[in-house]
């Protein structure tokens, strides 16, 4: 653990570009007065963080975990009291707010003996998060009295550090409670902590970034990456709401994680007007809209959003009553066999083909297919 609490990162947006419209205006006296009391505001917030932050650290440094994440919340609630209405639109301030909603929601997360520890180490990550929002946006920009001008006055300079900004809220969460190794062929992602802890923090920060987008003036250049945030959140909002399934947790973890990592990677311009999936930053899709039922010796058929080069699908399926057992076919050739003895992990079926469909043919027994993910890459 740091011994000393070193500013880092970003989070939160304001609803549009702050120095966009005032840059090239001259400024009132009372304008200068302003923006002044806004970085003394920042500054005053970043001080009841800083110390609620150095008495949580002795706590966590004695093994007092439980006292280290109680001081650390009560740290974040204070610097959310009193704070003037004229400065709720910083980002500083946004940033708080978010905060106390990511916690909040982490705590309402089924109980483990990994969740506390895992909320305590969230927390200072996030303490460093909010001082980075004031020290790389908010501070420059207010004190400057010019909106980002010792940075750049170029609008293409601030949509650099906006859409970084955006990032990096999703990108906290990525980098402070997942991890990955090398199986010899893909990257494997385990969550620090439990899946359900991983995932209720990503459906927040993609559905905040996705919110952030839509709100700013930059909103029509990256619909696509809205719309693909939007997706993600949504995915993982049915997954742990109970309406999908991915078999098990490990692969709700790739799959839905690595979503999540695609989007924010690939957050860039939509060129005229491509999709997120024809963007080249979307690999893996869902076939199916809602569940279908496969009854004993009938055919379903599954149209693919046109034709396309197919590697393998993934299917989630589980069998009513009893078991079940179907056949993936792909242009007439059959793929793979699936047997479904009840509920069971996902089933992987190799394609390597293009296709523009696929059918599901039952070999016996009622299965109910919940996820057909196909993955183009």
């Amino acid at each position: 653990m740091k011994t000393t609490l070193t500013l880092f990162a970003l989070f939160g947006l304001m609803a549009t570009a702050p120095g966009m419209v005032s840059i090239a205006k001259a400024e009132t006296p009372t304008e200068r007065q302003d923006l002044s009391s806004v970085s003394s505001f920042c500054r005053d917030r970043l001080a009841v963080l800083k110390a609620a932050y150095r008495q949580a650290e002795l706590e966590s440094q004695a093994g007092n975990t439980t006292s280290s994440a109680r001081l650390l919340e009560k740290g974040l609630r204070d610097a959310n009291l009193r704070i003037n209405p004229r400065f709720a639109n910083a980002l500083t301030a946004k940033a708080i707010r978010r905060g106390i909603t990511l916690l909040d929601n982490l705590k309402a997360t089924e109980n483990n003996r990994q969740k506390l520890r895992a909320i305590n180490n969230f927390l200072f990550n996030y303490y460093i998060f909010i001082e980075n929002v004031s020290n790389r946006l908010d501070i420059p920009y207010f004190s400057s009295n010019s909106g980002f001008s010792r940075i750049s006055n170029s609008n293409l300079q601030f949509e650099r550090l906006f859409i970084n900004f955006a990032k990096e809220q999703v990108n906290m969460v990525l980098e402070s409670m997942t991890t990955t190794a090398n199986d010899g062929r893909s990257e494997v992602i385990y969550p620090i902590g439990s899946p359900d802890l991983v995932l209720t923090a990503l459906k927040v920060t993609t559905n905040a970034m996705a919110n952030d987008l839509s709100d700013s003036i930059f909103a029509a250049r990256y619909a696509c990456t809205i719309e693909a945030l939007d997706n993600v959140s949504t995915d993982i909002a049915r997954y742990l709401d109970g309406h999908t399934s991915y078999g098990d947790d490990f692969i709700a973890i790739q799959e839905l994680v690595g979503a999540t990592k695609r989007a924010v990677s690939g957050a860039r311009e939509c060129n005229d007007g491509q999709s997120y999936e024809s963007a080249g930053t979307s690999r893996t899709t869902d076939a199916l809209r809602g569940a279908i039922r496969l009854e004993s010796g009938t055919t379903q058929q599954v149209r693919l959003n046109g034709s396309r080069y197919i590697k393998k699908l993934i299917i989630s399926a589980e069998g009513l009553r009893n078991d079940a057992m179907f056949d993936v076919v792909v242009n007439g050739d059959v793929k793979g066999t699936v047997y479904v003895p009840g509920r069971d992990p996902s089933y992987f079926v190799t394609i390597e083909d293009n296709a523009d469909s696929i059918e599901l043919v039952s070999r016996g027994g009622t299965a109910i297919i919940s996820r057909i993910l196909v993955v183009t890459e």
